[in-house]
């Protein structure tokens, strides 16, 4: 029998059809599905590559479209039910999966991250704390977080997320930290981030993905 894993990394991603949908200006739903995937297999190979991550696991509502955007890696896909909506849901269904595995904590990494690398993830996981937030590049949204698998602590996704998850660690009595990486702060969601991309990153995404954006 195998060990049960330590970490668990929780993936939400998005359906093909209705992600980045605040770059519709720019990039018409073809473009989008293809950016969609093609950060998320990003996102995940990551995850994967990391010593410091046991399992890793893809919450969604669309699995054909997830099983199509990660064929070759070894990950778990939980189905999303229309009955449990949302992102917080979604992230709460991947928790329920990881315990049942038996981890001790689960990694909430968000599927759009082009500069993620594995020494960001290691960073997170290294650091001596219970709950560990990695805001993104305002300091004011979660880009990563790595929480206890037993439930406990509330997810609080949305604006202000970051101050909010760590207002939570102490309501739950979890000992915090607040961790800044190159890799972890940066996430694409609209045409400013996309100015924000170093001009490799940009090259690497145009060249990929065929965005027709400068």
């Amino acid at each position: 029998m195998s060990a049960a894993p330590e970490t668990v990394a929780v993936v939400p991603v998005r359906d093909g059809v209705s992600g980045k949908s605040r770059l519709a200006t720019a990039l018409g739903p073809a473009a989008r599905r293809r950016l969609v995937a093609t950060l998320a297999r990003h996102v995940v190979g990551v995850l994967v590559a990391s010593d410091a991550v046991d399992r890793v696991a893809v919450v969604t509502a669309d699995a054909p479209f997830a099983a199509e955007t990660l064929a070759g890696l070894d990950v778990g896909v939980v189905v999303q039910p229309a009955d449990r909506p949302g992102l917080d849901a979604a992230l709460d269904l991947g928790r329920e999966h990881a315990a049942a595995l038996g981890a001790r904590r689960v990694l909430v990494a968000h599927a759009d991250l082009p500069l993620l690398s594995p020494a960001d993830v290691a960073a997170l996981l290294a650091a001596d704390a219970s709950v560990v937030v990695a805001p993104d590049r305002h300091g004011t949204g979660t880009n990563l977080l790595l929480v206890p698998a037993t439930p406990g602590f509330t997810f609080r996704f949305g604006p202000g997320s970051c101050a909010a998850h760590v207002a939570e660690a102490g309501r739950a009595g979890l000992p915090v930290a607040v961790v800044h990486r190159p890799g972890t702060e940066v996430d694409l969601d609209t045409l400013d981030d996309w100015g924000e991309l170093p001009a490799a990153a940009r090259d690497r995404l145009r060249d990929g993905v065929g965005l027709p954006l400068p």
